[in-house]
């Protein structure tokens, strides 16, 4: 059994009152012992995307920084108590504390390392330690799960019926987990708190329609912010691609520099098949759709191949067509990863793809081996 994978607590990093931003800027004022020069004070602030460092010497014990954000912030604070200067490559234990940073006056207070400071005059970090302390007991029940496994003689341990039992515990914290989040989120739409954790939702396959109901009823200054943007284009990018959406119509040239567009298949399921002849999986999963075509072509089946080969690599990409015996139609602009069908469809790994039915409505995605011959299975013995 893997490892239960535990979601850092850090997803749920800030919560604020937007009002507080309505300060011009944030204060921070750090007491760290009686530190004195060369001991400087660092600050790094991931301010929209962007990385901004600040530093300052350290005189009896105290420095500060001001400055400000446009809505909070992830931001480090790292105390380097001597002159020494850091050596490439070379691991070294960091003096460091985690904070928001919103424009508030913040006190960061500690007696000698800044890792154990109190932070005070915060109602950002103030908040997210009630929260982190909500969510810790729900979150440790995957670490007393893990524990449990590791307990196990090593006979238990390669039990399958004893794994799907606490895989299915696992999935049931998840789910307590996923509640709480959406709870927060909904009692508190004025919050930012709120976009952080519907953030920390937004997982590989989350469902984009629901997810866009639960982010429109949050505040519109939660929506506008550097964050609440973020939110919103993954929102829209995954749902242009959710299962019961209208497939977005595209159209490129095949092996013979004809244009196809996927409209031309209207009327018929089709498989959008995104893959390329450097693809080692995707090599692999060819035969399953040989098969899967043989199986249902004279049903109507079609699939539509878009290769994310380069220009260079066209030689490659028709011997994979002969060699892999790919019968179906074959289409690419030759633009690798920058493919414009790949990036309509938000395609970041291949192999991947889309079912789309008959009146151009996305089915299922993910779709491979026994899967695929199982919906479609379905599909054509009704």
């Amino acid at each position: 059994m893997k490892k239960i994978n535990k979601t850092k607590l850090a997803v749920f990093a800030s919560i604020i009152p937007f009002c507080v931003s309505a300060q011009t800027g944030y204060s921070i004022k750090g007491q760290i012992g009686k530190l004195n020069k060369p001991a400087k004070a660092f600050l790094l602030v991931h301010n929209e995307g962007n990385q901004q460092l600040d530093s300052t010497y350290i005189l009896n014990g105290k420095f500060e920084f001001k400055g400000s954000v446009s809505s909070p912030m992830d931001a480090t604070i790292r105390v380097k108590h001597d002159g020494i200067p850091d050596e490439p490559g070379k691991k070294t234990g960091f003096d460091v504390k985690p904070l928001l940073l919103a424009n508030e006056n913040i006190s960061v207070i500690a007696k000698d390392s800044v890792s154990h400071a109190v932070i005070e005059g915060s109602a950002v970090n103030a908040e997210n330690e009630k929260v982190n302390a909500y969510l810790h007991p729900i979150y440790n029940k995957f670490e007393l799960l893990n524990k449990e496994f590791q307990q196990q003689p090593e006979a238990k341990k390669q039990d399958q019926a004893y794994i799907q039992t606490l895989e299915n515990r696992a999935k049931a914290v998840e789910k307590e987990i996923f509640d709480a989040k959406m709870s927060y989120i909904l009692k508190n739409p004025n919050q930012h708190m709120a976009l952080m954790a519907l953030n920390s939702l937004l997982g590989p396959e989350f469902d984009a329609i629901a997810m866009e109901k639960v982010f429109v009823a949050l505040s519109e200054n939660l929506r506008n912010s550097y964050l609440g943007k973020q939110v919103e284009g993954k929102i829209q990018s995954v749902k242009k691609t959710q299962e019961g959406v209208q497939a977005t119509d595209f159209s490129q040239p095949d092996i013979y520099g004809n244009l196809i567009k996927l409209s031309d298949y209207k009327g018929k399921y089709v498989l959008i098949d995104f893959w390329a002849s450097w693809c080692a999986p995707c090599r692999r999963e060819n035969p399953n759709l040989v098969k899967a075509y043989a199986k249902y072509k004279q049903e109507g089946f079609e699939i539509l191949g878009v290769s994310l080969d380069k220009a260079s690599d066209k030689a490659k990409w028709l011997k994979a067509i002969e060699d892999d015996k790919l019968t179906w139609k074959q289409v690419g602009d030759l633009k690798g990863w920058d493919n414009e069908a790949g990036l309509l469809y938000d395609v970041k790994a291949i192999p991947m793809n889309f079912l789309i039915d008959p009146t151009g409505k996305i089915i299922g995605k993910y779709l491979r081996g026994e899967v695929l011959d199982k919906k479609l299975e379905e599909i054509y013995k009704k």
